[in-house]
């Protein structure tokens, strides 16, 4: 029973084999990489504009709710300052019941929620990109805001990358909506 096993001597990868694996994978990592960044910076901005969109949806209901002025206004939101409406809201926001309607958080209001500042490198702004969005939202107990108002998030770095926007009309009906402006470059 003896068989005649031929063995080849130096079964194995080329040098010119191994050259041409490492070019195709240069290459394919050359034409991923930017795509992933890019589809992951637009994952930020989505994420982003539908925590703004939710909390505007929690002040409209919690006007409601409460039967009573319900106000989204900028607070930067930093540990161990006392909460107030001032500042942008890339830097933070808050939501609070208005009792007195003054649009200004007294000692005896109520804080409903705060949220933190936006991730580094994205911006907050009105459609046009012509100013930081700091102007306070007010929705009255029946739900409505009394103006149009568009809030627009986008990437500082990767202009190019389409922008997400909160979009509430006249009545205080929000929705979410892309590339709605134009981001500032």
């Amino acid at each position: 029973m003896g068989g005649n096993c031929v063995q080849r001597p130096g079964a194995g990868f080329t040098l010119v084999e191994l050259m041409v694996v490492l070019a195709v994978v240069s290459l394919l990592l050359g034409l991923g990489v930017p795509a992933f960044q890019r589809l992951q910076e637009s994952t930020r901005i989505h994420a982003q504009v539908r925590q703004l969109m939710s909390d505007i949806i929690l002040t409209r209901s919690e006007a409601i709710k409460r039967n009573v002025q319900v106000v989204m206004c900028p607070s930067p939101g930093y540990l161990g300052t006392t909460p107030e409406c001032s500042g942008v809201y890339a830097e933070g926001w808050l939501i609070f019941e208005d009792a007195d309607r003054d649009r200004r958080l007294d000692g005896t209001e109520e804080i409903i929620r705060t949220a933190n500042r936006l991730p580094e490198g994205l911006s907050l702004t009105n459609r046009a990109a012509t100013r930081d969005a700091s102007e306070a939202i007010v929705f009255r107990p029946d739900g409505t805001s009394g103006r149009n108002r568009t809030l627009m998030i986008c990437s500082r770095t990767r202009p190019d990358i389409p922008s997400w926007s909160v979009v509430m009309n006249i009545i205080g009906r929000p929705r979410m909506a892309r590339d709605w402006g134009q981001c500032p470059g």
